[in-house]
C-alpha cells in the first residue's frame, strides 16, 4: 500500500522518498510529476481519470491555493467520481485512509502555497 506524507512547504514523501514537485499518485503507488498549477482543470482531470478511480483527493497546497474548476466538478459528478479537496497536509491523510482500505483513489497533490 502506498503511503503519503506532507513534510511541509514544497516537500511530499511517497513511500519514504522525498519529492519536491507536484504529483499525481494512484492507489497502487504509481506516480507522475505534474507542472505546478493552481487550478485542477480538464487537462489534469483527464490524466487523473485514465485508470478509472472512484475518488480523487486534491491537496490544495499549504495554504489552500489550488481550486477545482467547475467543469471538472460537473464531469466528476456525471462519472460518479467523488472529489475531496483539502489542504495538502489534510489531503494526504484522506488519501492514506482511502488507499488503506483498497479503494480506487488518486491524489493530485500541490506542495507549495
Amino acid at each position: 500500500m502506498v503511503k503519503l506524507r506532507f513534510e511541509g512547504f514544497g516537500e511530499l514523501v511517497v513511500d519514504g522518498k522525498i519529492y519536491y514537485s507536484d504529483m499525481i499518485v494512484w492507489w497502487d503507488g504509481e506516480k507522475e510529476f505534474v507542472t505546478k498549477n493552481h487550478i485542477l482543470d480538464m487537462q489534469i482531470f483527464s490524466r487523473l481519470i485514465r485508470r478509472n478511480p472512484r475518488m480523487i483527493v486534491v491537496g490544495t497546497g499549504h495554504q489552500g491555493c489550488v481550486t477545482v474548476s467547475d467543469d471538472v466538478k460537473v464531469l466528476a459528478k456525471e462519472k460518479n467520481i467523488k472529489i475531496f479537496e483539502d489542504t495538502t497536509e489534510n489531503a494526504v491523510e484522506i488519501f492514506n485512509g482511502l488507499a488503506g482500505t483498497g479503494k480506487k483513489v488518486v491524489a493530485f497533490i500541490h506542495t507549495t502555497c
